[in-house]
């Protein structure tokens, strides 16, 4: 194989992978889901990943504010525990990681309302902070 024919290959691969990427983005986008019991009384609404977006509850909206609420708080102290324990594991590597992720801290109880996606290209950024090691 020629370095020409090498490269040209190359290029049809990284092109079919970053397809295949686009592809897979938006299917995982979409793959949330809204499901209500049948008596209609419970309705909640998940993300890709299983974490609670929203729920209803008939006739209670205040039990389902707390909840979500609680969902929120609970998410927030795992994330918490994950990212104390990553910073335990590269340990003196800490400072050379892109490790300065805040976790949300506690948000002021708001009217409950349909989760709005906003979606964030990560495709450009390290996540070193040192680009060469």
């Amino acid at each position: 194989m020629t370095p020409d024919e090498w490269l040209a290959d190359f290029e049809a691969k990284t092109a079919e992978l970053q397809r295949n990427a686009t592809a897979f983005r938006r299917n995982l986008e979409s793959a949330g889901t809204t499901v209500t019991s049948e008596d209609k009384a419970l309705t909640v609404t998940v993300a890709a990943n299983g974490a609670l977006l929203d729920l209803e509850i008939e006739g209670n909206a205040e039990l389902a504010g707390k909840v979500l609420a609680l969902v929120r708080e609970a998410r927030e102290q795992a994330a918490t525990n994950v990212l104390g324990e990553f910073r335990q594991v590269v340990g003196s590597h800490a400072t050379e990681l892109d490790t300065d992720v805040q976790v949300p801290g506690p948000q002021p109880q708001l009217p409950q309302q349909k989760p709005q996606r906003e979606d964030e290209d990560f495709a450009e950024k390290s996540v070193y902070r040192k680009e060469s090691w």
